[in-house]
């Protein structure tokens, strides 16, 4: 297997998410014994802003750098870097002012917790940490150095696991607020890893960074950064509404708020996590495929093998996966986490992945394709429909109805997707997706 081949390049990322993944699970299944169930649905509320930072200054930035980085000659790497960096730090600062002056309103009213204030601007520096990491990585990745990724990560999740951990066992923590602090610290304390790990790869492969060089590909790296910022956006604001709205909804079903932050907890610690272990693989693929169908297409070259390849390979992962979770998830998260799903949350829940897989490999290969608006216009309406679904059937149907909303809204942006792949590649690059 050759070095920079897409099949390493893949698999390296595979070997390291799968490991992380299994890291993560039972990273989970420690937090689920030393933190409550509520202190783990606060802490979920929190990431959902959290997500919604990074949606508007980070992933935009990783989709234009890493299929720009591909279409780039070695030698303007520096400067693609120092636009990057121009571009993040404007976008960082147009998203923290908010979190900055109104932390103790966004504390109490959303999420309902006067004592979360320091964890928010604990948050900013995580954040502000992630973004150059991930500019480094996503530089590393469009120039097909992916070895030095899935070390860096490796090594920053060890740490943050660890530290969270060991905080929790050593450090006490009887409030929600208290716990949820010392995760994100630990989340923080990683990050600083992963800087100095990318910064020196960085510097081994392409040189030594002129910090007064000029930044020359801001204008083209914005043309491609700024529909990728609000694809992101868009979806992270739309699911985070929905997640911080969540908890009323579930209250006019019946429930009570200890026990929808309880349940919020459930889903998103063991549950979804359970139903997604299969993205060690797809992240891996689309993170390979969005620069490598970029690089073909700045060639001249037909990207439709690749693409149909890759779609088939995600839609067979997911079958396969949702087979054996629908037959055994609820011993699965039994065993694990100590509680057994509802076989008709997890089963839409599993179908959700499924769909997600295909979804996200398909958006790679539009990014790819350099089709960030088309992405962003899919993103926005399946979110919106989402979201309206979300509002009208929780109330009734509670965590079923939720479940059922995420489903439709992924599966309608799957098919939008899928039908401008084929419509892009009709002329000259026919495609039979075979799974459509």
């Amino acid at each position: 297997m050759r070095r920079y081949s897409v099949s390493y390049r893949v698999l390296m990322l595979f070997c390291s998410n799968a490991l992380l993944q299994l890291m993560g699970f039972f990273y989970r299944v420690a937090l689920s014994r030393l933190a409550d169930a509520s202190a783990l649905g606060l802490n979920s509320l929190v990431m959902q802003i959290y997500g919604i930072v990074v949606s508007i200054c980070i992933s935009g930035v990783n989709v234009a750098v890493s299929a720009t980085a591909a279409r780039t000659d070695r030698g303007e790497i520096a400067g693609l870097f120092r636009s990057a960096l121009v571009i993040y730090t404007v976008l960082f600062s147009a998203a923290a002012a908010p979190i900055l002056l109104f932390s103790k309103q966004i504390a109490e009213r959303a999420l309902g917790c006067a004592g979360t204030e320091g964890t928010l601007m604990l948050m900013l520096l995580c954040i502000f940490l992630t973004g150059i990491e991930n500019v480094l990585k996503s530089l590393h990745i469009g120039t097909k150095h992916v070895k030095q990724c899935a070390l860096s990560e490796l090594i920053e999740q060890a740490v943050r696991f660890a530290l969270v951990i060991l905080m929790l066992i050593k450090l006490e923590h009887a409030d929600d607020a208290k716990t949820v602090f010392l995760i994100m610290l630990g989340m923080t304390a990683s990050e600083f890893v992963s800087v100095g790990f990318l910064t020196i790869s960085f510097r081994r492969v392409f040189g030594r960074i002129d910090p007064v060089g000029k930044a020359p590909l801001i204008r083209p790296l914005a043309a491609t950064a700024f529909p990728a910022l609000l694809t992101a956006a868009s979806s992270t604001v739309f699911a985070s509404v929905g997640s911080l709205l969540l908890p009323a909804a579930l209250i006019r079903f019946g429930m009570t708020r200890e026990a929808a932050l309880s349940g919020i907890g459930e889903i998103n610690t063991a549950i979804v996590p359970l139903t997604m272990l299969p993205m060690a693989f797809i992240g891996a693929l689309s993170a390979v495929v969005m620069p490598e169908v970029s690089s073909l297409t700045a060639a001249g070259k037909s990207p439709v093998r690749l693409i149909r390849g890759s779609l088939r390979c995600a839609a067979a992962i997911g079958a396969a996966s949702a087979a054996i979770m629908l037959l055994f998830g609820g011993r699965i998260a039994s065993f694990f986490f100590g509680f057994r799903p509802e076989a008709q949350l997890l089963a839409m829940l599993e179908l959700k992945a499924l769909v997600i897989y295909l979804q996200v490999t398909s958006v790679a290969v539009l990014n790819g394709l350099m089709r960030q608006r088309t992405v962003l216009l899919f993103a926005a309406c399946s979110e919106a429909y989402q979201l309206a679904l979300i509002l009208l059937l929780t109330p009734v149907f509670g965590f079923i109805g939720y479940a059922f909303s995420l489903l439709t809204g992924e599966l309608l942006r799957l098919l939008l997707g899928l039908g401008a792949i084929k419509d892009i590649c009709k002329n000259g690059m026919e495609i039979n997706l075979g799974i459509c």
